[in-house]
């Protein structure tokens, strides 16, 4: 059985002179329908760029696992790895969105600890190279409700990028003609408490990630991050009252991000961290956010979504198609569940008022 993907032996070396040569062109968005799957258009070559042959593959995206035992979110994690085995077409590889254990910032280090390794011996079974990315609950202690010292040597991003053999939390690679960028979106920031963080790629990131676009010339190009660029989730709920870039959801610098993804030519940016599937498609870039593999944090569907995960098919023409898929796992509440078990009936009995009201209207014709 593979060992975890080491990012450090695919990074991309950047080419600036062939950036600063490099133009590319952005083809006009529109707006993406939840539920159905999509079609980034194939590039268009730049002349005086040259290009490898992309050639056709499948891949899984991967996201908020929060794997724990507690509502014996581990086997859910499991019972999501058969459904991928289970699949007719075996995806090559595994994009991990972040938040792959349950939680650093506020556990002890003991569960902590615990849970990463049971994300690594069950991604392990996979039976196939995966790469993380960082996800603000991977961070051991970056938070005032911290259950660790910040004189522990394990402090921050260190210990799950030393358990997954993870060279640095930002990387690139390419695969059979494609090319793939994973970011770190989890930046440090100095709080009362201590350390803590924002999301936020900043700006020595978003150099390095213009130049290694640029130096992949006309290769097809996904990009991933965890916590999102876009989030429609004012419009969702229909609140006027939430920020249209609520703290802690969306990236405080979602517009830097976009102008480098849109000159550079990238096919889509896979997102996580809200646990709600969305799709939108802005100038030529497909923001798509992925089931949480974790449903509502293991407790259901309350969200409005609940487990899976997005396969993507990659074409050698440079086309990018996907489908969300569910998995087959019931929420295993506990005890003390009693605010996520009025949730999950709250949204039962929207989604049966909606089969009534939907009868009702029918029966009128």
């Amino acid at each position: 059985m593979p060992s975890p993907y080491n990012p450090a032996m695919d990074t991309h070396t950047i080419n600036r002179r062939k950036f600063l040569a490099t133009t590319t062109a952005v083809a006009a968005g529109a707006l993406a329908l939840p539920g159905v799957t999509r079609q980034a258009s194939a590039s268009t070559p730049t002349p005086g760029t040259s290009a490898t042959q992309p050639g056709s593959f499948d891949f899984i995206h991967l996201t908020d696992m929060h794997v724990t035992t507690r509502r014996k979110g581990d086997q859910g994690y499991r019972k999501c790895v058969e459904s991928v085995l289970g699949m007719k077409n075996k995806p090559e590889f595994a994009l991990m969105g972040g938040d792959l254990a349950f939680d650093g910032l506020y556990t002890p280090k003991a569960k902590y600890v615990e849970q990463v390794r049971l994300y690594k011996e069950i991604s392990d079974s996979l039976g196939m190279p995966y790469y993380n990315c960082m996800g603000n609950h991977d961070v051991l202690g970056w938070s005032g409700r911290r259950k660790v010292q910040a004189t522990d040597p394990d402090f921050g991003k260190k210990y799950i990028m030393d358990a997954l053999q993870w060279d640095r939390p930002y990387y690139s690679f390419d695969h059979n003609g494609w090319h793939f960028a994973v970011l770190d979106c989890i930046y440090p920031t100095q709080e009362d408490h201590g350390t803590g963080y924002e999301p936020r790629i900043g700006d020595e990131q978003l150099q390095w990630l213009a130049y290694d676009l640029g130096a992949a010339g006309d290769r097809p190009k996904v990009v991933m991050t965890h916590i999102a660029a876009f989030c429609n989730r004012a419009q969702i709920r229909g609140d006027p009252e939430i920020s249209g870039m609520p703290p802690g959801i969306v990236l405080r610098d979602t517009a830097k991000l976009q102008a480098v993804l849109e000159r550079h030519n990238v096919k889509a940016l896979l997102q996580g961290h809200t646990h709600r599937p969305e799709e939108y498609r802005w100038r030529g870039v497909w923001y798509i956010t992925s089931p949480a593999v974790s449903g509502a944090w293991w407790a259901g569907d309350f969200t409005g979504a609940g487990p899976g995960y997005t396969v993507f098919h990659c074409g050698a023409d440079g086309e990018l198609t996907w489908d969300m898929l569910p998995y087959d796992w019931d929420a295993q509440l506990e005890l003390d569940d009693d605010r996520e078990r009025e949730r999950n009936a709250k949204a039962h009995a929207k989604r049966e008022d909606q089969v009534r009201l939907r009868d009702l209207e029918r029966a009128v014709h």
